[in-house]
C-alpha cells in the first residue's frame, strides 16, 4: 500500500531536493588518510623520514590507528633473515616520547601471521618483512603536528637494509580535552655468545619501565628471539636453533614491589605465545607511575653444530592519558 501524505489543501507537492554540499556538512568529516615514507640504512647507521611526508597534508587534525613497517634487504646464501631485530625505532611527537629510547621493529605489536611477516623473492635473494602496530588506543596529532620515526641499524646483520614506515591514519573534527598517547618499553639481553654455552642475564630498573607521572595501561608484552650462525652466513632468524625459546630459554619476571609476575623459571616460548610471540593482557592490567619489571634470563647449554649467537627481546606495551595542552 503507497504510504499517505497529508497536505494542506492547495499546497503542491514539491520534492524536497538535498543538495551534496548539505549532505557533506550534515556528516562527520572525518576521512581516511594514509601517509607513508622510507630511508636507506647501512649497518650501524641512524636516519629519518621527511617530516613533512608525514604530517596531514590537508592541514587537520588527525589520529593514526596503526603503524606498518616494512623492512627489505639482500639474503646471504639463500638463507632466511629477520631485519626486525636490527632495525630499531623511536617515536616521537614534539617533546612527547612514545618509546623508551629506540625499540627493535618487531616488538611493537604481536605477530598476526609469521609466515606473511617473511618473504623472498623469486630468486631467493631480497627478503621482505612486515610488521604492524595496531595501536591501543588511537593517536590524536594535531594539525601541523607529526608523529616522527628516527631508525638506527644497529649492525647485528651486516646487511643494508630498506626501511618504509606508514601510518593509517583518519581525519577528526573534534578536539578531545585528553588524549591516550602510546607507551612503549623494551628489555633487550645481552648477546649469548657462544649460544650453545649455559649463561644468565637480568633486565635493570631502566628498561621495563614507566618513567611517567601517569599509569601505564598495558596492552601486552611481546618476546622475540634472535638467532645468527657464526659460519659467515648473516642470515639471522627467529626458530633456529630448534629449542631456542621453547626449552633452552627460560624467564621469571618481578614487579618493583617484589611480587612475582612469573614466579618460576618457565620456557621463553611458553611466556610469549609461539605463535603470537605476546601476552595479551586485554585492558585491566596497570603499570604504576615511576614503576618497572624485571625479568631474569636463564639459559641452558645446548648441543648446537654450527654454533651462534642469540639474543632475546622483550616489550611492553600500552598507553597514557594526558591533558591535550601538553601536546
Amino acid at each position: 500500500m503507497a504510504p499517505k501524505f497529508s497536505l494542506a489543501r492547495g499546497s503542491p507537492r514539491v520534492p524536497q531536493v538535498i543538495l551534496p554540499s548539505q549532505i557533506y556538512d550534515n556528516q562527520s568529516r572525518s576521512s581516511p588518510l594514509h601517509l607513508s615514507d622510507s630511508l636507506i640504512l647501512r649497518s650501524n647507521t641512524a636516519g629519518t623520514v621527511n617530516a613533512a611526508a608525514m604530517k596531514n597534508p590537508m592541514n587537520q587534525d588527525m589520529e593514526i590507528l596503526e603503524i606498518k613497517f616494512e623492512l627489505s634487504g639482500a639474503l646471504v646464501d639463500g638463507n632466511d633473515t629477520t631485519f626486525g631485530g636490527s632495525i630499531w625505532c623511536d617515536f616521537s611527537m614534539g617533546p612527547i616520547k612514545l618509546t623508551n629510547g629506540a625499540v627493535p621493529c618487531f616488538l611493537f605489536g604481536r605477530a598476526e601471521n609469521l609466515t606473511g611477516e617473511y618473504k623472498t623473492d623469486t630468486t631467493d635473494t631480497l627478503g621482505f618483512n612486515a610488521y604492524s602496530w595496531r595501536l591501543p588506543r588511537p593517536l590524536f596529532v594535531p594539525a601541523g603536528t607529526a608523529l616522527i620515526p628516527n631508525f638506527t641499524h644497529t649492525g647485528f646483520i651486516p646487511n643494508t637494509v630498506n626501511v618504509r614506515v606508514g601510518y593509517s591514519c583518519r581525519t577528526v573534527t573534534k578536539t578531545p580535552k585528553r588524549v591516550c598517547v602510546p607507551w612503549i618499553a623494551k628489555y633487550v639481553s645481552k648477546a649469548f655468545n657462544p649460544i650453545s654455552t649455559a649463561a644468565v642475564d637480568v633486565s635493570s630498573e631502566l628498561d621495563l619501565v614507566n618513567p611517567h607521572q601517569d599509569p601505564v595501561h598495558l596492552q601486552r608484552f611481546v618476546g622475540r628471539t634472535l638467532f645468527l650462525p657464526n659460519t659467515g652466513s648473516t642470515g639471522s632468524s627467529e626458530d633456529r636453533p630448534n629449542g631456542f625459546g621453547s626449552q633452552y630459554l627460560t624467564a621469571r619476571i618481578m614487579d618493583s614491589y617484589g611480587r612475582p609476575v612469573v614466579r618460576n623459571y618457565t620456557p621463553f616460548r611458553t611466556i610469549f605465545s609461539a605463535q603470537t610471540r605476546s601476552w595479551e593482557m586485554g585492558t585491566g592490567a596497570i603499570l604504576d607511575p615511576e614503576a618497572y619489571y624485571i625479568v631474569s634470563l636463564q639459559k641452558a647449554a645446548m648441543t648446537l653444530t654450527p654454533d651462534g649467537v642469540g639474543q632475546s627481546f622483550i616489550s611492553l606495551v600500552g598507553w597514557r592519558e594526558m591533558e591535550n595542552s601538553a601536546l
